[in-house]
């Protein structure tokens, strides 16, 4: 009887032993920057920076919608990095209590700051999570906290059955208005809503971001909407699109209505890619394209303007690694 009691003693622990335990299964269900990270081919050496592209541009240089298409891609990367950055600050510290279904982090306030943050975690099914970061001012009653970001998650499994860290689908919301009325802030105002999925490390990874009522950065009196979605397969390449609405074209200069600009670009997984833009609405009479290839050094070799048939160098069928153009349904 002994001799049994021990055995089973033994196998149960040695099954606890293997199990992950409830703080370290919360915290593996929190987005990751391997989760929410745009990636798109890059040039060796210095960061491309806006005032380079018109310096570049043109055959034989640097790629200008291939310069464009990385830049746009760090606003969503930016957001994104702000999310990881309050998440981060909260997980670092032990969480304040642990259950069976939930995992809260704090209220914990940095040393010399002035807001108090506060993590939930939420188990709601058999893996699927949501989770909420809160804050309030320091001073403030615990009746203050307001949501910052909130978000759920859907975790890919491992052979064990349980959540990995870095893999899953989910959405997140980090909301900028209410993170303005907390006494430390940035200058962002709207919010941004990404959709994520990563189910492992060789399926497609895609990132669909949406920009609502965001600082218009050509007229301060204005927000705008802006989207992009985002695919890439391990090995393949990827494609990424984007649209943003905005006084893009003023004929007379005192006209303001609104044009919508779409740009989608693909590239092969060693670079080569093409941009395919389109202009249209507003005080434009139908619509303005643009078309531009580069090779594998992001060099452009094909380009073509609609709008003006002096713009435009090299052949299509031999310069441009996609063809036809296609453009974004966003």
């Amino acid at each position: 009887m002994t001799l049994r009691k021990n055995l089973l003693f033994a196998a149960l622990m040695l099954v606890g032993c293997g199990r992950m335990d409830r703080e370290e299964e919360f915290r593996s269900v929190l987005p990751t920057q391997e989760l929410v990270e745009v990636k798109t081919p890059q040039e060796s050496g210095q960061a491309l920076v806006v005032d380079d592209v018109s310096a570049q541009a043109g055959e034989g240089r640097t790629s200008d919608l291939y310069q464009l298409t990385r830049r746009t891609t760090a606003v969503v990367n930016g957001g994104t990095l702000a999310v990881l950055r309050l998440v981060d600050a909260v997980t670092k510290h032990k969480p304040t209590t642990v259950t069976e279904d939930t995992a809260v982090w704090g209220p914990h306030t940095e040393a010399l700051a002035r807001n108090t943050w506060k993590l939930t975690v939420k188990k709601t099914g058999d893996n699927t999570y949501s989770y909420t970061v809160s804050a309030k001012a320091k001073t403030a009653d615990d009746s203050a906290f307001v949501d910052v970001i909130t978000g759920t998650h859907t975790a890919a499994l491992n052979e064990a059955g349980e959540p990995m860290r870095g893999f899953g689908q989910g959405e997140l919301t980090l909301d900028w208005d209410r993170q303005r009325t907390l006494p430390e802030n940035d200058d962002n105002v709207g919010r941004m809503t990404v959709k994520y999925s990563r189910l492992d490390d060789k399926s497609a990874a895609t990132v669909d971001a949406a920009f609502r009522q965001v600082r218009d950065d050509q007229d301060a009196t204005r927000r705008a909407d802006a989207d992009y979605r985002y695919a890439a397969t391990p090995g393949q390449g990827g494609e990424f699109n984007f649209k943003l609405t905005q006084d893009w074209y003023k004929p007379d200069n005192t006209t303001s209505q609104l044009e919508v600009l779409t740009i989608k670009s693909r590239w092969q997984q060693g670079g080569a890619g093409r941009s395919d833009v389109r202009l249209s609405g507003g005080d434009l009479v139908g619509e303005a394209t643009v078309n531009e290839c580069w090779d594998t050094n992001f060099i452009s070799r094909f380009m073509r303007a609609s709008y003006d048939p002096r713009v435009g160098y090299g052949t299509e069928a031999t310069g441009c690694v996609f063809t036809p153009a296609a453009y974004s349904t966003l």
